[in-house]
């Protein structure tokens, strides 16, 4: 036993060095190039030796699958005080890993502007020195452009020329911060083509329980004390007082979570029309013009009533400094950087990951494109695969609820969904980035010009007659689908391979874990929120109650299931929204099916179909694969915040759904009809 551990992690050691962004040679001389045969079995035994460091073999498959694939990760790859962990995590610190190794080199004349602007970006964010001289006097600049903050400038500040409302438009205006009002410019639910205007509630509005709350309260006194030097008294009240009043803001907020159809919480207004009815106190005829500098009259989405009538309330009644506190409390995360000599180079390739993703993936996918030029065709093929296969599926003769009309509709959809990696599509960052400046001996100015150009950006969106073909609104370290385009994507570290998938690993693999994470994409246009709209992204209704009624009565089997499960001993919550649920149950069958006519039509290849020290058969592997792919640990304490804000449930129970309601699953491991994930009722959208 001994031996094999100590096998186990040798391999581990070697897996963990193949993936570095140094390319194909590991370092030293084990070997030297991972194409020879020698090389690939190396590969193929660290990748068995992964797989097997994740599984308890003592755990039945048929009753807890997810124990059975995942019950080790912990133990290797525990959470932390710090963070969390899981599979897309290690991808993404792969990710930044690369990131920092582009950076790092020398800039060069072939280099194309931007790189050679985020470069010099970089550097400013090396200089510890300047960091600890300019922070504290850089944000207190900053916070006095709008009469500095009551915290910091104490019986100084009075409130006499503090408009809530003014000063709100001109955080906004001048920087891009969203305070107490939802802002934001978008397609029109109804026609993707036209941007809107969409004026209400905040959408990273989120409820909070007091263990929550005392978490925030810190997070803001650590830093009301770190970069502004308040003593710590003021400091905690003054993150109280904000914490409370953000509690308060979510008093009447929706869940986006349970309230998914726009139709339920945005209505197509005038600006007057919403003056007349908030009144003087959040009059939005002058708050849009103080944003814009200019008169708006084109219609407008009010979004959710009670949140726009829960804020005027709070206009009115809280003091003019906790109001304003709040407000300049949203420009301190932008200038707060850790300084650390020994781990610079890595806190700054992540921070410019942050301040500029779509810049940042373009130069990682272009990188990842030169190493492996054949990895973007693998993944498009993939996705035709899938394609093909869900159309097969949708007009199979077993979906008899399913009329011709919406049938046809919904494989139209189908046919026009197209995918994209992120930074591999050419983007015009003349238009994005063009008036920005940045210097090498700069960083706090750096982020200030930003974050104007961000706000300028914000303004010019809705001057456009029609929307843009920028998705990025942060870091993209998730697959999503974009409902108004009609397209997935999937982000730029999934290019790197060897985390889930290898040309020399069995095709099991590729399939259980791409093909499933894709299938899953592809599945949420087609869920209880996106199959509203057509293959334009515009909402457009036509099933007959009927058949939404076959439809609802499928997505109910879905939450009762959840509803049944227990994570950490917390109850999960009976959700009305199950789009994600959905996408599992949708996704794996389409990642199952894919294989399963791979596996037909390379008979010749199934031997292939194994890896060394691992008795599982080829459809075992690929459920294997799935399920590991969902290995993650989560600490103890911050799992109560995970269940009520995740729109995902516990990986554990999404795992345990999706087998149990899979028949090709117990028949791959020959589940017995006793046994928990080989259930007489199973249920299945589409």
């Amino acid at each position: 036993m001994d031996y094999v551990r100590a096998s186990t992690c040798c391999l581990l050691i070697l897996i963990a060095l193949i993936q570095q962004p140094s390319g194909a040679a590991v370092h030293g001389s084990v070997f030297k190039d991972l194409t020879t045969h020698q090389g690939q079995q190396i590969m193929r035994s660290a990748k068995s030796a992964q797989m097997l460091s994740f599984m308890d073999t003592d755990a039945n498959p048929c009753d807890d699958f997810y124990g059975y694939a995942c019950g080790n990760f912990a133990r290797f790859n525990g959470a932390t005080a710090e963070k969390d962990t899981s599979i897309s995590q290690d991808m993404f610190a792969g990710y930044l890993r690369r990131v920092r190794q582009l950076l790092n080199q020398p800039r060069m004349s072939t280099d194309w502007p931007m790189e050679t602007l985020v470069k010099y970006f970089y550097e400013s964010c090396l200089d510890t020195t300047s960091l600890r001289i300019h922070q504290r006097s850089r944000i207190i600049s900053v916070l006095r452009e709008f009469g500095g903050m009551p915290a910091v400038e104490g019986d100084s500040w009075t409130g006499i020329d503090f408009d809530p409302l003014e000063t709100m438009a001109q955080l906004l205006s001048r920087y891009g911060k969203l305070t107490l009002l939802g802002v934001y410019v978008s397609p029109d639910y109804k026609n993707s083509q036209i941007n809107r205007l969409y004026l209400g509630q905040r959408n990273d509005l989120v409820p909070i329980d007091e263990s929550a709350k005392l978490a925030k309260k810190l997070e803001i006194q650590m830093r009301l004390q770190n970069l502004l030097g308040l003593q710590e008294g003021r400091a905690r009240k003054t993150a109280e007082e904000i914490v409370e009043l953000e509690a308060e803001l979510s008093r009447n907020a929706q869940d986006w979570n349970q309230d998914r159809d726009p139709r339920l919480r945005n209505r197509l207004t005038l600006l007057s029309n919403m003056t007349e009815t908030y009144g003087r106190v959040l009059n939005m005829t002058r708050f849009v013009k103080t944003w814009l500098g200019h008169e708006y009259n084109l219609p407008v989405y009010e979004s959710v009533r009670s949140y726009l009538s829960q804020l005027k309330k709070i206009l009115a009644s809280t003091p003019k400094r906790i109001l304003a506190n709040y407000m300049l409390s949203s420009l301190l995360r932008d200038y707060e950087i850790q300084v650390d000599e020994s781990h610079q180079e890595a806190i700054c390739a992540e921070r410019l990951t942050v301040l500029m993703p779509d810049v940042v993936d373009h130069l990682v996918y272009n990188s990842l494109e030169q190493q492996s030029p054949h990895i973007a065709n693998d993944l498009n093929n993939l996705w035709r695969e899938l394609k093909a296969t869900f159309q097969e599926i949708l007009s199979s003769d077993d979906l008899k609820w399913l009329k011709q009309q919406p049938r046809d509709d919904l494989l139209e959809k189908l046919k026009d969904m197209s995918f994209e990696i992120a930074g591999g599509k050419p983007m015009d960052f003349e238009e994005q980035y063009g008036a920005l400046v940045i210097s090498s001996a700069d960083f706090y100015g750096n982020v200030q010009r930003l974050l104007a150009l961000q706000a300028a950006n914000l303004k010019a969106d809705l001057m456009r007659s029609s929307r843009s073909d920028n998705y990025y609104d942060g870091v993209i370290e998730s697959p999503f689908y974009v409902t108004e385009a009609n397209m997935v994507v999937l982000p730029a570290m999934y290019m790197q391979h060897r985390y889930l998938w290898d040309d020399v690993y069995p095709a099991a693999l590729k399939y259980g874990t791409l093909g499933y994470i894709l299938g899953h994409e592809l599945a949420h246009g087609f869920d209880d929120l996106n199959r509203l709209y057509d293959s334009h992204g515009n909402l457009h209704d036509s099933w007959s109650p009927d058949t939404k009624l076959i439809y609802d009565h499928d997505k109910n089997c879905l939450a009762d299931q959840l509803a049944d499960m227990r994570y950490s001993g917390l109850k999960l919550p009976k959700m009305e929204a199950q789009g994600e649920n959905i996408a599992d149950n949708v996704g794996i069958r389409i990642a199952h099916a894919t294989y399963a006519k791979w596996l037909e039509q390379h008979s010749k290849l199934k031997d292939t179909e194994t890896l060394p020290n691992m008795p599982q058969t080829p459809q075992q592997l690929f459920y294997l694969s799935v399920a590991q792919s969902m290995c993650s640990d989560i600490l103890e304490e911050r799992r109560p915040v995970f269940v009520r804000n995740s729109v995902h449930p516990p990986n554990e129970s999404r795992v345990f759904v999706m087998m149990a309601n899979s028949k090709s699953f117990a028949e791959a491991f020959q589940c017995g009809n006793e046994t928990k994930l080989n259930p007489p009722r199973r249920c299945a959208m589409y």
